[in-house]
């Protein structure tokens, strides 16, 4: 796949193979150190991490991932979390350098959730697949056997590449209807939530508008969190992935009033069959103490 990335002569090139030379050795990447299993070179005795079982959890901003996976990783043995790199990660040292290097700009950390979005939507352009092909440029040690559980993509775009390219990955996603989210953002105090905003609803579905107008007065929902959902909107929309029925290795967990301890349980329930045993066949609904979260695509 070429991906539109040019080699000085004019030809066009593997977007991998041009950020492994041109990027990556400028960049001085902690990689190894932190992740001893990982690596993006291609080496006798690793493996492309597309070719290994992976469970990644998805969700847009505010629909409770990171909440859920500190609960997993408390609960989950097989399956484990620390092997790759997370999202932030990945897009650190592959997708804003290599956007900053295509837009002339000096390789620095981009704190501003709003650039970075700008950032990673240039890399999508250029990249089919935006960070789902980043996270596949990855190689696992072939000492590594267990499945990796990890959270990464996010949006339409880069969900079906994940599922009609890599089969052995299989998607649970998380999905929060955008006002909800907007008020959790707006609560939670994370310093990567850092973005400056008006608040600006008119990139919100009509039939939402009114609604918003009236939290942001009541200071239930803030400028920052309007600022950052609309960027991340402008890559990746506002709704959960609607074609998961056509993908057997996709589930969506519908997360409404649930708890992070009952969100855990259903991702779970899609996982546990998995674990240590192949990719077996999940539950298609979960109920536990009045939730019920529904994964769909089963």
């Amino acid at each position: 796949m070429m991906n539109g990335v040019k080699e000085r002569n004019g030809s066009e090139m593997n977007a991998k193979a041009f950020y492994l030379r041109e990027v990556y050795p400028q960049l001085n990447l902690p990689l190894t150190e932190r992740y001893p299993h990982a690596r993006l070179t291609d080496d006798d005795g690793w493996h492309a991490l597309a070719d290994h079982d992976m469970v990644m959890l998805v969700a847009l901003t505010g629909a409770g991932k990171s909440t859920t996976l500190a609960h997993l990783r408390r609960r989950l043995s097989g399956l484990e979390y620390d092997v790759i790199p997370s999202r932030r990660e990945v897009a650190d040292w592959i997708a804003i350098p290599l956007a900053q290097h295509w837009s002339r700009a000096p390789f620095n950390p981009e704190p501003d959730r709003v650039r970075r979005f700008e950032l990673t939507r240039l890399f999508a352009r250029r990249v089919a697949g935006g960070m789902a092909a980043a996270f596949s440029w990855l190689n696992l040690a072939d000492a590594y056997s267990s499945p990796v559980l990890c959270e990464g993509i996010r949006g339409r775009g880069e969900i079906r590449h994940v599922l009609t390219r890599f089969p052995r990955w299989r998607i649970v996603e998380l999905a929060l209807d955008p006002l909800t989210r907007l008020r959790r953002l707006s609560k939670r105090q994370e310093a990567f939530d850092r973005a400056a905003g008006t608040a600006d609803v008119s990139f919100l579905p009509p039939a939402l508008r009114t609604a918003a107008i009236d939290l942001v007065e009541a200071g239930e929902i803030s400028a920052s969190a309007l600022s950052i959902v609309r960027a991340e909107a402008a890559n990746y929309g506002l709704y959960a992935f609607d074609d998961g029925a056509a993908f057997p290795h996709y589930h969506r967990l519908d997360v409404d009033g649930a708890s992070a301890e009952e969100v855990a349980a259903a991702v779970l329930d899609v996982v546990e069959p998995f674990e240590g045993c192949g990719w077996g066949a999940p539950s298609e609904l979960t109920e536990r103490e009045g939730c019920l979260c529904r994964a769909s695509g089963a």
